[in-house]
């Protein structure tokens, strides 16, 4: 299995949180569409032999504020690259203020099969802190209409965490985003991120967060609601109906291969090669500016020497449900950190699964990094 992923480095506004690349929409969107294209045709033999790409992840910044013509322009030569008519998965990232009738039609009509949709809280004064451009009513209509045009797969992202955020409010957030009933539902724990708005508020003294014992509340709560309404969290940030968790993100997990278009983009050979794209979208443009140009959008490239591929190994597969194959890593360097995960399975911290795995138990995912982190080498 193999993914593809493609950036669109465009917002109307910012989000206070938000420090992903990203640039205000601007004229070079149509400019923008054709560098993607001759990217994705210069790097068309990525994928080793015999591997074929079965997702597209269309995310963002906001894909859905590209026009019918440029979408359609990225979609043709994304799959005239790499040779794909149909991928099992293609999600679109959409912001509910941007959900027309006619977008959901064009995106059917391209083979969306998966919308991702950035709700964040059903709660509207929340949402103006947040920056948002919808409220909550027009987030439930943008639902309703993606439905209603036959998408029969979408996942939600709320997000938990913030200093204005109280129990009661987060519960009905919780219940909102459960009568929806959406297939896959993603929950992120706000963070003060140094280029965000809210880093520059936080840097001043205007916010501060909330205390880690009340994140931790809001994080089991999250998993008591879900767990009751029939969602499985296979991952410790996504919960989802039976067989409708992410293939493409599952993808990241499981360490295999990818390639990332457009600028701040990340590829992964599956083996031990990471790469990425200059963040910068006029650098992008520059280097992407006629058929044939040498590949100046490359930015960086590493290749992980044995600790580092373990130790990636061992981080990713905590994240899963599924767990940490003691199998699928050398023993030599499994035995360096044997002792430590004796220790850990006798705190609790760690949980044994059937067919030679380890997991993090549920209750424990949400101190998952400072686990993680002890076991590394």
């Amino acid at each position: 299995m193999a993914g593809i992923y493609v950036h669109i480095p465009f917002c109307s506004s910012f989000c206070i949180y938000c420090d992903f690349y990203s640039e205000l929409s601007s004229r070079r969107m149509d400019d923008y569409a054709a560098a993607l294209g001759r990217e994705a045709f210069s790097r068309r033999d990525f994928f080793n032999d015999g591997v074929q790409p079965s997702t597209l992840y269309v995310g963002g910044g906001t894909p859905s504020l590209l026009s019918a013509r440029q979408l359609e322009a990225i979609v043709g030569a994304v799959r005239g690259a790499y040779g794909v008519g149909d991928f099992e998965e293609f999600t679109l990232e959409a912001n509910p203020d941007d959900v027309t009738a006619d977008k959901l039609a064009l995106w059917r009509s391209l083979g969306v099969n998966r919308l991702s949709m950035g709700v964040q809280s059903f709660d509207d004064a929340h949402l103006r802190w947040m920056r948002r451009r919808h409220d909550a009513a027009e987030a439930k209509r943008a639902f309703a209409m993606a439905r209603e045009a036959g998408f029969d797969n979408i996942s939600i992202d709320l997000i938990f965490g913030y200093a204005s955020l109280e129990r009661r409010e987060w519960e009905d957030s919780i219940a909102q985003a459960v009568a929806l009933h959406p297939e896959h539902i993603s929950c992120y724990q706000m963070s003060i991120e140094s280029g965000s708005a809210l880093g520059a508020l936080a840097a001043s003294g205007k916010y501060v967060e909330p205390a880690q014992e009340v994140c931790a509340g809001q994080y089991s709560l999250l998993q008591q609601r879900l767990a009751e309404a029939g969602y499985r969290q296979y991952e410790i940030s996504n919960f989802a109906l039976p067989g409708r968790e992410s293939r493409h993100n599952s993808a990241y997990w499981k360490r295999e291969p990818y390639v990332g278009l457009g600028p701040a983009a990340h590829s992964f050979d599956g083996d031990r090669t990471r790469s990425w794209n200059v963040d910068s979208l006029e650098d992008y443009l520059a280097a992407r500016a006629a058929e044939g140009a040498p590949d100046g959008s490359a930015c960086g490239c590493e290749r992980l020497s044995d600790v580092d591929a373990f130790n990636e190994t061992l981080m990713l597969s905590l994240r899963r449900a599924e767990g940490f194959d003691l199998a699928s890593v050398d023993p030599a360097l499994l035995a360096r950190i044997q002792p430590r995960i004796d220790g850990m399975l006798a705190e609790g911290l760690l949980a044994p699964v059937a067919g030679g795995r380890l997991r993090i138990p549920a209750d424990r995912w949400f101190v998952s990094d400072d686990i993680i982190g002890r076991l590394f080498i």
